[in-house]
């Protein structure tokens, strides 16, 4: 079956949501929408029109680690005045660097090379609607405003300020994330970010779930650093474009999510976020004494304490 027909033999997410226009909250990004190089990127491609207790500890782990940068968090379905005034999104309103605007895809996408591969509806043909558009909107941002994109369900432990401009971080050993990218404004990162949006469209398989995100990443870095071995890609070998290890960035890998979850000791110092990977967690408890309610509590707490033994339900 080809492949932009394999969502037929699926049941698939419902993401019509992205193409509402009304009885939404959230002010419209436009033309006068200019972030400064120092921003983080989230977006919230749901359709629930809230943020859970991760997503938004997530969110305030980032703005409290970088208190001197704009927190953007782009929403791709609209926010009803009712949750715009209430939950998590309230709490957060009230730190002075995060900001809550609304997205949309096919406004998003024009002008640049994903504008035809958007309009022709390729994202909503694959069984991982969701997946593949926010693959496709964190590329977008990138290459539009430049700055540093976060998934959704990590937890900001650090501050970036110094890390090189442009960077990525290795999952391991066969694969570069794409959960956590900083493409800035200079000739290096709008170059990466072009060629990452080229290789998205040439490349795109609604049919694979990692080959838009990590798999575009690790294409693209391979033709930079002129080598397929990852453990290979570094700033001497990618012309000045970091590669940091798992260790910082993914410092427990898929498999051993559980870990988190686990009453263990302190967590491991020195990563500058901790993958919470809520594909296979999301269910998962988060007792109080476990591993990420203790990274909570250091890194989110508003969040955690306006929850507490619910955090993460």
């Amino acid at each position: 079956m080809a492949p932009d027909l394999y969502f037929l033999t699926w049941s698939y997410e419902n993401t019509s949501c992205y193409y509402v226009y009304k009885d939404d909250a959230l002010p419209p990004i436009d033309e006068t929408f200019a972030p400064p190089p120092t921003s983080i990127h989230f977006h919230e491609t749901s359709c629930k029109g809230l943020l859970n207790s991760r997503r938004a500890c997530s969110i305030e782990s980032a703005a409290r680690t970088h208190p001197t940068w704009q927190i953007n968090v782009f929403f791709a379905g609209p926010v009803s005045e009712e949750m715009y005034n209430s939950g998590n999104i309230y709490i957060l309103r009230k730190f002075e660097n995060i900001q809550f605007l609304r997205l949309h895809i096919k406004e998003y996408a024009k002008g640049t090379p994903l504008e035809s591969l958007v309009n022709d509806g390729a994202l909503n043909r694959t069984r991982w609607r969701i997946s593949h558009t926010s693959d496709c909107l964190r590329f977008l941002s990138l290459y539009k405003w430049g700055g540093v994109y976060i998934d959704l369900d990590m937890v900001v432990a650090k501050s970036f300020d110094d890390l090189v401009p442009n960077w990525a971080a290795r999952e391991h050993d066969l694969s570069v994330g794409s959960s956590v990218l900083s493409f800035s404004n200079d000739a290096l990162g709008k170059f990466v970010a072009e060629v990452a949006l080229r290789d998205f469209k040439e490349n795109y398989r609604g049919d694979i779930w990692n080959h838009n995100g990590p798999g575009v990443v690790t294409r693209v870095l391979s033709k930079i650093c002129n080598t397929k071995t990852v453990r290979e890609m570094s700033m001497s070998t990618c012309q000045g474009f970091g590669v940091y290890g798992p260790e910082l960035f993914y410092p427990v890998w898929l498999e051993f999510a559980y870990l988190y979850f686990r009453d263990l000791g302190p967590p491991v110092n020195g990563p500058y976020v901790y993958h919470m990977w809520n594909t296979i967690t999301s269910s998962y408890v988060v007792h109080k004494n476990s591993a990420y309610a203790r990274l909570a509590q250091r890194y989110c707490p508003t969040i955690y304490y306006a929850y507490r033994d619910d955090f993460g339900t």
